[in-house]
């Protein structure tokens, strides 16, 4: 019976505070947002709970989402106000993930912060540290907000030293060739390649290879080119005019094992697959 009690009490104060705010809102009646949020005792407010730390939280959630999506409350209030929502409600349940992902939305799509964004992110999984999702999640921000390639390589591959999955390592990947790494994004998606649990991913791993072997390729016989016409004053005939003035070892080829389409009039050099390249 007390535990109904207690219940309907949080609850019934939930309630009041919302009710007061639309009484306000009604009357015009200015009055301060924060003060309401200032008195949220962020470390004593598992006590308070009495041992319903998990609806305590879910309620203060529901709160920070009333709170945060009034426009009438000033940017800079709800700006200064963020974190002591959130920690609020990480001090009674820490492993409620979903509120790091929304603080970390709020703070970038309203505050144009991707920066605290990252830091809730990550505060959230070191709380929770077999939640990799936290970690990608943080990753995402700082390559799509920040440019952040490093960051983010570093994020997806820390994420994928826990779930080993391939499709974590196809993005610390990419973000590799985000930053024209290529020789070690050639290893990375050949692993993606192999490890790969469906032939989807398969097949986004060998496009990425064939796109990573291609453009070494030809950035490797346009030296070459450029080097023959300096030295005998013309484009070579073909491709292996450039091995047999020892220029190339060899005359590379495609990852399907085709040769490059090579123009002696312009000297110029492209993939066997054109739309597959582009």
């Amino acid at each position: 019976m007390k535990k109904v009690v207690w219940i309907f009490a949080l609850i019934l104060s939930y309630a009041m505070v919302v009710r007061m705010n639309l009484h306000y809102k009604n009357l015009k009646i200015p009055y301060s947002y924060e003060a309401w949020v200032v008195k949220i005792p962020t470390k004593n407010l598992k006590d308070f709970a009495l041992g319903y730390q998990n609806l305590l939280a879910d309620l203060t959630y529901i709160w920070a989402i009333q709170y945060f999506a009034t426009p009438e409350i000033p940017e800079e209030v709800r700006r200064k106000n963020l974190r002591k929502f959130f920690e609020a409600i990480w001090s009674l349940d820490p492993r409620y993930l979903e509120t790091y992902s929304i603080a970390a939305l709020i703070a970038d799509i309203d505050f144009h912060d991707p920066d605290t964004a990252i830091e809730f992110l990550l505060e959230g999984f070191k709380r929770n540290p077999r939640a990799v999702e936290l970690l990608e999640e943080a990753a995402f921000y700082a390559f799509s907000r920040k440019k952040d390639y490093d960051l983010a390589h570093k994020l997806y591959m820390e994420a994928y030293r826990i779930n080993k999955d391939p499709k974590t390592l196809r993005l610390a990947a990419a973000m590799l060739e985000k930053k024209q790494d290529v020789s070690l994004a050639w290893n990375y998606w050949m692993q993606v390649y192999k490890k790969a649990d469906s032939e989807y991913l398969k097949k986004i791993a060998w496009l990425h290879l064939y796109k990573i072997k291609a453009k070494m390729d030809l950035n490797l016989l346009k030296n070459r080119i450029q080097e023959f016409r300096k030295k005998f004053g013309r484009n070579p005939m073909s491709l292996e005019e450039l091995v047999s003035t020892g220029l190339l070892k060899e005359v590379p080829r495609d990852l399907d094992g085709h040769p490059y389409q090579y123009d002696p009039a312009t000297g110029e050099v492209k993939p066997a697959k054109e739309k597959l390249w582009k």
